[in-house]
């Protein structure tokens, strides 16, 4: 301001009609400032709610999300998922596993599944897809020699007693399971497809070996 005073008296000074008509043409607002930063305020807030509404997905709540798994006896387990998809946990015949990826990097080398209760590392995977030597290395000693053939809507993972985990025209379907083995690696694969599509998923038969 005290510069704004001494460029108009020195225009009073020098009788300048032109520079005398810019000035008077200038309005300064005193509120501007305010007005600005409450502006760049509410700017970002509105940004900051469409981001957090891009993100959200129907159907998902806040709490872990419960996938049933159902088998032709009327036994059930279930799959709870993190809403953050940074692991799941599975519960069968009174047990709970810990299912996700080492360093949340979505990779079949990176597949843990530990026992809740011992915090034992029950499975781990092992090699690649690519290569063709992924597997599922498990706390017994044995492996789970997998193979993965893929098509343009789906692909199916085989495990050594034929097909384990099937993706048919989008949609997850249930080939039979035949050992606790199995079905926990079918389970991982359930909770890999939901972690790929970040979509809720109804429950699912499947007829696994109870």
């Amino acid at each position: 301001m005290k510069n704004f005073k001494v460029l108009k008296r020195f225009i009073d000074k020098q009788g300048s009609h032109k520079l005398k008509n810019l000035l008077c043409r200038i309005k300064i607002n005193p509120t501007y400032d305010a007005m600005k930063n409450l502006t760049l305020v509410l700017i970002f807030f509105i940004l900051s709610s469409l981001a957090v509404l891009g993100q959200s997905k129907p159907g998902w709540n806040t709490n872990l999300n419960e996938i049933k798994f159902l088998s032709e006896s009327g036994a059930e387990s279930q799959l709870d998922v993190d809403p953050g998809f940074r692991y799941a946990e599975f519960k069968s015949e009174g047990r709970v596993f810990r299912f996700f990826f080492n360093r949340n990097q979505q990779m079949v080398r990176n597949v843990r599944i530990i026992d809740e209760e011992s915090k034992l590392q029950v499975a781990r995977g092992r090699g690649s897809w690519f290569w063709g030597n992924a597997r599922m290395e498990f706390i017994d000693g044995e492996n789970l020699e997998l193979k993965i053939r893929r098509n343009r809507n789906g692909y199916t993972i085989i495990g050594p007693c034929g097909p384990l985990f099937l993706v048919e025209n989008q949609k997850i379907k249930s080939p039979q399971t035949y050992t606790e083995k199995d079905m926990l690696a079918q389970a991982f694969f359930v909770f890999d497809r939901v972690r790929t599509t970040r979509e809720p998923i109804n429950n699912i038969i499947l007829n696994y070996f109870q």
